[in-house]
């Protein structure tokens, strides 16, 4: 269990060997400071994230306000804790001052019991809000069995639960991001053709991917020129992606595009390329630094994307608006805005 707090004036302070009434007088630009110490002391705030408190009886009254991230890690879609942590730390910057501060565990998306563990060892730490990221259905039920007799607050990050009426969610509706992808890829392929799908291991119990393959089959059926191929399912690893697509590629002389839900969209265009075949047209979901270069040459032509550190930031800030300042959101699905990436957009998507 790791715990990200804000960096406070007095951290500050000694860090770098210069009072907090001097660190004040800079802030508010009041009283005589020289202007090297002036400038040691606002590089120390930018290097440290450091924004004024916005709410200073928070602060008077030294509250803190604890909120539990417990959420997995994945093989197949690897980047998702990373983004996740950008958000965590986004909120921390922005609300650490107010008495934010988290506690985060992660466990391996095989071994979903471990959620549960990690769960009970923070609620025996007091901690009552918690934004979860969950891989298996009956284990996160059990947990919001357990969280509705300690009265907690939850939101569910990514993916929602079903029958979840009494907490929140945010994240993507996947059955629409399954409508787009297949609207995308249908108007690209005017002349039609046969469309191979590659599925991730994860399919036989991940409703999200169920609900997107879904999508996508029904707004096929408005490009009737466009034939789907038999799917191919539990592909686990990259290595297993790249062999299945190489095998549809020479099964298949004819394919005209492909659907990826392997969530490996950086094997797949590496199949395309080692096979010449990258004029192909390929759409799947999601970003990550190992694809950038396939979408730049559009070999990947199009992504659906989800910005999950924004994701992840709005559920940290959901339970502290509610916590601090008595908030409450009205709406329990908060659904995050659906984007299309292509090479010609890609720029305001790198990650720095």
């Amino acid at each position: 269990m790791e715990k990200i707090a804000r960096m406070t004036l007095e951290g500050i302070a000694q860090e770098i060997g210069i009072s907090r009434t001097t660190i004040y007088k800079v802030l508010k630009d009041k009283g005589n400071v020289s202007e090297k110490t002036r400038t040691a002391v606002m590089e120390a705030l930018e290097k440290y994230h450091y924004v004024q408190n916005r709410n200073a009886r928070n602060l008077a009254l030294n509250r803190q306000y604890r909120i539990g991230y417990v959420g997995f890690r994945s093989r197949s879609a690897s980047y998702f804790s990373p983004k996740v942590r950008k958000g965590i730390e986004r909120a921390v910057r922005e609300f650490g001052d107010d008495g934010l501060s988290m506690l985060v565990s992660e466990f391996n998306l095989e071994e979903p019991e471990e959620q549960q563990k990690e769960v009970q060892r923070m609620l025996e730490q007091g901690v009552r809000s918690f934004v979860l990221a969950f891989s298996d259905e009956q284990v996160i039920r059990r947990i919001l069995e357990k969280m509705k007799e300690q009265n907690c607050r939850v939101v569910l990050l990514s993916r929602d639960c079903p029958h979840n009426y009494e907490n929140y969610y945010v994240g993507v509706d996947y059955y629409r991001s399954g409508l787009l992808a297949a609207e995308l890829l249908g108007k690209m392929l005017p002349q039609g053709g046969s469309i191979f799908i590659p599925v991730t291991a994860e399919y036989g119990n991940n409703r999200d991917i169920q609900a997107r393959l879904q999508g996508f089959k029904e707004k096929l059926r408005e490009f009737p020129a466009c034939r789907i191929l038999p799917e191919v399912h539990e592909l686990v690893e990259g290595k297993t992606v790249y062999r299945e697509v190489c095998a549809c590629l020479k099964r298949e002389p004819q394919l005209s595009g492909i659907f990826d839900l392997s969530y490996r969209l950086d094997m797949t265009a590496k199949a395309l390329r080692g096979c010449g075949r990258e004029k192909i047209r390929l759409v799947g979901f999601d970003l990550f630094q190992e694809m950038e270069n396939d979408i730049a040459d559009s070999v990947i032509d199009a992504v659906v994307y989800q910005d999950l550190s924004r994701q992840a930031y709005m559920g940290i800030r959901i339970l502290f608006e509610e916590m601090c300042y008595g908030i409450s959101y009205g709406q329990r699905k908060l659904y995050a805005k659906l984007e299309i990436i292509t090479s010609g957009n890609l720029c305001y998507f790198r990650d720095e």
